[in-house]
């Protein structure tokens, strides 16, 4: 298999996942017709690439995109989060999107939509030096029950995300959350 010209030329990953971020963006609010609008934070320190809002309210998701140009060869779509093992960021507001760009086809062609916590849970784990983690997300292009039920398409991408949004709202309201009182966190309150 002969590589795309492009992806000699930029050994940049920042280029590509700069490209994957705008579409997965455009397919989120063209496939919820209206439901989602989208923004992207001037920083990136807290692996939030972009952020989803439901319409007409204050409910949203933040998205970490991580995208492959290549399908590797043993047939398998890869990306890596590597993280402090004291600070995994786990929230139902807080999804991975893994995706494989196309170059020639100028489009994402597989996409997984993957929540934090179920991320981390199902990952292959590499432990680093000075307490990092290394998650892998590792799917077979032919099938994989670790990770075919959070393929969706670029039509199905944004009713997806409008359905995480929605639970992730009702999630909220049932978990306690800390009360802050001159900056320590005392008790939960429910």
């Amino acid at each position: 298999m002969q590589k795309h010209p492009l992806v000699t030329a930029h050994k940049n990953d920042k280029l590509w996942g700069a490209i994957a971020e705008a579409l997965v963006a455009a397919y989120a609010l063209i496939s919820a017709a209206g439901k989602l609008s989208s923004y992207r934070p001037f920083t990136d320190v807290d692996g939030k690439d972009i952020i989803i809002d439901l319409a007409g309210g204050f409910k949203d998701i933040y998205i970490q995109v991580k995208c492959a140009v290549r399908v590797n060869r043993n047939h398998r779509v890869g990306g890596t989060v590597r993280l402090h093992r004291d600070h995994l960021p786990i929230s139902p507001k807080f999804v991975y999107v893994f995706c494989l760009l196309d170059l020639r086809q100028m489009e994402l062609t597989r996409m997984w939509v993957v929540p934090s916590a179920t991320f981390y849970k199902r990952a292959y784990r590499t432990s680093l030096p000075n307490g990092m983690i290394q998650f892998n997300f590792d799917c077979r292009t032919a099938g994989d029950a670790r990770w075919d039920e959070f393929e969706v398409t670029r039509k199905t991408l944004g009713p997806r995300l409008v359905r995480l949004i929605k639970t992730a709202g009702n999630l909220r309201r049932r978990t306690p959350v800390a009360e802050i009182v001159d900056g320590r966190w005392l008790r939960l309150v429910a």
